[in-house]
């Protein structure tokens, strides 16, 4: 039998601490997902402290925070299968994802989202403990029912709207909210579901209670401009001319005025034999002009411009994204990244490239400009991504103030199952110009080429029938 000094027993016992902490602490900081798509620039900050750049594949943890900086976009996919998507300048928070297999009831999955944009598609775990899973704000506890939603958030207001399944919003402020897990039922909670169709979510900080609002306010980081304001349509009918009316004359005695020529050779013959039979010969009044009726003139409509040619920007297709349905804007990320270009924004399927010369910055030269639509493609996902549809894109207009900065865009979207719809939304231009939708009744986000003349951007829009996504190029 091995004697151990007393001196040894305590740097046995310091030791077997050491590692019992550090099991304890592998165990809070249990891998509980990885990044399955990166887009631009994004970083994953530990309870530690360390600060690492996400690239596909990364790791992440209980207690992780998730950052994405200006047209950076990141896809989670958890141990459980749950999917996550935390959109351009997000922050979101991994505070408790844990499971027991003898207990699923005690589940807990806790995200904190502070400022940005997130779609949450409940995997195993959340499904198996539906009353455990919470999704928290600044100003709202969300709750689900197993289901796939998406929430805005920033420090004054939270929406939401729901795809599939149920969601149950309450302030974040009522009383045990903020520390309890799954639906906080505090009474001034508001359940959303699949079923409303059309409808959203909106909970502001001045607010006691969520309202349940029309979709078409959308999930904006402005409220300019006003929920469903009208917009001009792109173009103005060309009205038809009309023909003036021609001015009648009535018809009268033989020694009225008249405007017929019939008539008066009629009336001139009587005159005439009369006054043979007298031996007299009377003139016969003189015929008044005939008034001709004024020709309308032909209005020929103008003839089409052809689309404007757009060579400095190109979208790029990432390799586990199918190209759209019948669409030629796109092509394969090599052959988009071949010839220099720099990658601006993206939306995780497709990103936009464009010439970057050495050296060269954003340099618009106008104070405003006018751009039409060189080319749109789009589709219609429902059912889960199970059916897709392909989207037309047409018309539309965006206008560029590049003195103040700001955009402002419109566009008509149809197909079989979606019918005739319309995209539209305006926002900043930033420094390096790159778009980003603040208001309107979809989210778009893009850029425009350094010298300002061409511009492209991606779309996103919740409707009833489903999800509705494209790219699109613009040019002068």
């Amino acid at each position: 039998m091995i004697k151990l000094k007393p001196t040894r027993l305590l740097l046995v016992a310091f030791a077997f601490c050491a590692l019992t902490r550090s099991a304890a602490a592998v165990a809070v900081s249990a891998v509980v997902g990885e990044a399955s798509l990166v887009i631009g620039v994004a970083h994953v900050a530990s309870t530690g402290g360390v600060v690492r750049p996400v690239a596909r594949g990364t790791l992440v943890r209980e207690g992780d925070r998730i950052e994405t900086d200006v047209g950076g976009h990141v896809h989670l996919r958890f141990v459980d299968g749950a999917r996550l998507s935390v959109r351009p300048s997000s922050r979101l928070h991994i505070e408790n994802y844990t499971h027991s297999e003898q207990q699923p009831e005690l589940n807990a999955i806790k995200f904190r989202l502070d400022v940005g944009v997130v779609r949450s598609i409940t995997g195993a775990w959340g499904e198996a403990a539906r009353d455990r899973f919470r999704l928290n704000t600044p100003v709202a506890a969300i709750g689900v029912k197993g289901t796939d939603f998406i929430a805005s958030s920033d420090a004054d207001k939270t929406l939401a709207s729901v795809f599939t399944g149920a969601i149950v919003v309450a302030p974040l402020s009522s009383k045990g909210c903020a520390a309890s897990l799954g639906p906080c039922q505090s009474g001034r909670e508001k359940l959303l579901s699949e079923a409303m169709k059309g409808q959203m979510i909106a909970l502001y900080n001045r607010d006691t209670t969520p309202q349940i609002v029309a979709l078409a306010e959308s999930m904006s980081a402005s409220r300019a401009p006003a929920p469903g304001e009208a917009r001009p349509t792109a173009q103005a009918a060309v009205q038809p001319v009309k023909p003036m009316a021609t001015d009648s004359v009535p018809a009268s005695s033989a020694s009225s005025t008249v405007n017929d020529k019939t008539v008066n050779n009629q009336t001139l013959v009587a005159i005439v034999t009369n006054n043979q039979a007298k031996n007299t010969v009377t003139p016969p009044a003189p015929e008044p002009p005939v008034v001709l009726a004024p020709t309308p003139p032909v209005v020929v409509p103008p003839a089409p411009l052809p689309p404007p040619t757009v060579s400095q920007l190109q979208w790029g297709r990432m390799p586990w994204a199918a190209a759209l349905s019948a669409e030629t804007l796109s092509v394969a990320l090599e052959q988009a990244t071949a010839s220099g270009r720099a990658s601006t924004l993206g939306n995780g399927a497709f990103s936009l490239f464009r010439d970057n010369p050495m050296g060269a910055q954003f340099a618009a030269t106008e104070a405003s400009a006018q751009f039409r639509l060189a080319g749109g493609t789009g589709q219609l996902s429902a059912d889960q991504g199970r059916k897709i549809e392909a989207v037309t894109v047409s018309g539309g207009a965006l206008s560029v103030d590049f003195a103040r900065a700001t955009f402002d865009t419109r566009l008509t979207i149809s197909s079989p199952r979606l019918g005739t719809d319309n995209v539209s939304a305006n926002g900043l231009v930033r420094p390096n110009g790159f778009m980003l939708g603040q208001g309107g009744n979809a989210y778009v986000a893009g850029a425009l080429s350094l010298d300002g003349k061409e511009a492209g951007y991606f779309f996103d829009k919740v409707l009833p029938a489903g999800n509705v996504s494209g790219i699109t190029v613009w040019g002068r």
